[in-house]
């Protein structure tokens, strides 16, 4: 109406284009900031997404190796389980595999039997579960505090140099116990417990640290809640979750003996406690230091909303093994991570909806940008620790060795990548997999004389190769050179590879 009597009057003044273009003008301004303003969420959301996944994807094209140090052990125990069925049938396995859970298998397992190649598992499929992970948390998030919290958690997971650096050392379980946690903590939150449980049960036969730390905080969230939740549980899902325990128990308990309840008597050993293999928590306090206190902050803030809810209690229990250097506390330092990632988000909304000072808002702009830098920065300095020489020789040794033969890493990086493309030869490294050389022993192969090496020798059977990489070549110098010397090898077509000869190995 309004535009009508304005282009009216217009035209009885002769400008009647003039007004008409104006006011389309004007009309359209105000649409678009009304659909950005009901929209704009969305836009930033799939923004996020499309960094996220450039920073994921970007190391698959960079670089010809991959970035993990144990991708050759996944790939060995894809290959392992993969030849057996149906799931939990173990294949013939050495006690060190043994320790590994079945719970991711019995998904690979069903996908190379689908048809999908072994080398996608270790390859781009790591990529995108990394994104899903991501994506599932913002969703779960979206869902529970709304979706503007939803999309920051999706950014908190593109500023997270923890959440990069387990994708770079592919943590394959651990990644997918987090996705079974979380879905876990959607299904008990909107009392679904039939998927609560399943996706419980999932996490325990998955990680053991995952699964440990979903135990204590299903434990102390009962406790806290035990009264409303007798209250509220329906008979049948309390039977269900008694039944889920039950199995649990009997299943899970003695899969996870070894690589768990054995270390159980450090849980308290301080500074002599196993650390995990990840960086130091110290690390990322400098890194992602802006992260952690908006998380930190979250967290304290969301405790005047709720308390004891399963995602407060999963980061109190990460911080307590962080805090107090319990058993594999380095490797707790990720969940707590990943864990704090939607309270920060929830911290950085909460500021940004208090602060409506242009200067204000502009200063957490600028935060995210400077944590977003040193993110990028950590994230480009990351560098596969093989050479794309080494590896490419290391998928190519199967074409030419027998089965029955045994190859001879000469340091740990060879052997962990040889282990995945070496998946039915007996490999072995430096105290890793099949020898079962001393150090001492191992001392002598490499530093001794001619004689002590073929005393070792003599113990293997069949036919022995050595790999050769460029690693040992450097980090051994002039001894390596000598060594290379011995008269029990000989050389191959490959410079990777250097044959034992027959008289240096056993009387047979």
């Amino acid at each position: 109406m309004l535009r009508n009597k304005i282009f009216r009057w217009g035209t009885k003044k002769g400008y009647g284009q003039e007004v008409q273009i104006w006011v389309c003008f004007h009309h359209t301004m105000r649409s678009l900031t009304s659909w950005i303003r009901h929209n704009g969420i969305f836009v930033i959301g799939w923004i996020a997404f499309g960094l996220l996944a450039l920073k994921l994807f970007f190391p698959l094209y960079r670089f010809s190796a991959p970035l993990a140090y144990d991708v050759g052990i996944y790939r060995y125990l894809f290959v392992q389980y993969g030849g057996v069925w149906p799931p939990f049938v173990m294949p013939d396995l050495l006690p060190w595999a043994k320790e590994h859970p079945l719970g991711l298998f019995l998904f690979s397992t069903a996908l190379l039997k689908g048809g999908i190649p072994v080398d996608w598992l270790v390859g781009w499929m790591w990529n995108a579960f990394a994104l899903v992970l991501a994506s599932v948390l913002a969703w779960i998030m979206g869902q529970r505090e709304g979706r503007t919290i939803g999309v920051c958690t999706l950014i908190m997971a593109l500023l997270s140099q923890a959440y990069f650096d387990g994708f770079a050392a592919m943590y394959w379980k651990t990644y997918a116990a987090l996705l079974w946690m979380v879905l876990a903590f959607y299904g008990f939150e909107r009392r679904r417990f039939f998927l609560g449980v399943l996706f419980s049960a999932l996490v325990l036969i998955t990680h053991h640290q995952t699964g440990l730390l979903l135990g204590l905080v299903l434990g102390s969230f009962c406790l806290l809640h035990i009264r409303s939740l007798m209250s509220k549980m329906r008979v049948s899902a309390l039977f269900i979750c008694v039944l889920a325990a039950l199995f649990i128990t009997i299943v899970y308990l003695p899969v996870a003996e070894e690589a768990l309840l054995r270390h159980l008597p450090t849980l308290l050993s301080g500074w002599h406690a196993p650390d995990g293999s990840f960086p130091p928590p110290l690390f990322y306090v400098r890194i992602t230091g802006i992260l952690l206190l908006l998380g930190i902050g979250g967290w304290v803030w969301s405790l005047r909303r709720e308390r004891g809810t399963l995602w407060q209690l999963t980061v109190f229990w990460s911080a307590v093994f962080v805090l107090l250097r319990l058993m594999f506390y380095r490797r707790f330092f990720l969940q707590l991570d990943f864990f704090l990632l939607p309270f920060a988000a929830m911290f950085f909304v909460m500021l940004w909806k208090r602060w409506k000072e242009p200067g204000l808002r502009l200063c957490l702009v600028v935060l995210l940008l400077v944590q977003g830098t040193a993110s990028a920065y950590g994230a480009w300095g990351s560098a596969p620790m093989l050479s794309p020489e080494t590896f490419a020789a290391a998928q190519g040794l199967s074409a030419f060795i027998p089965r029955e033969a045994t190859v001879i890493a000469l340091e740990d990086r060879s052997a962990l990548l040889l282990r995945g493309w070496l998946p039915y030869n007996s490999v072995g490294g430096p105290g890793l997999f099949d020898l079962s050389w001393s150090r001492e022993e191992w001392e002598k192969f490499l530093l001794g004389s001619h004689g002590e090496r073929q005393e070792l020798l003599r113990r293997l059977k069949g036919s022995v190769y050595l790999f050769v990489s460029p690693f040992f070549r450097s980090y051994y110098g002039e001894y390596a050179a000598k060594f290379l010397k011995d008269e029990c090898f000989e050389e191959t077509e490959s410079g990777f590879l250097v044959k034992v000869s027959e008289e240096c190995l056993n009387d047979d």
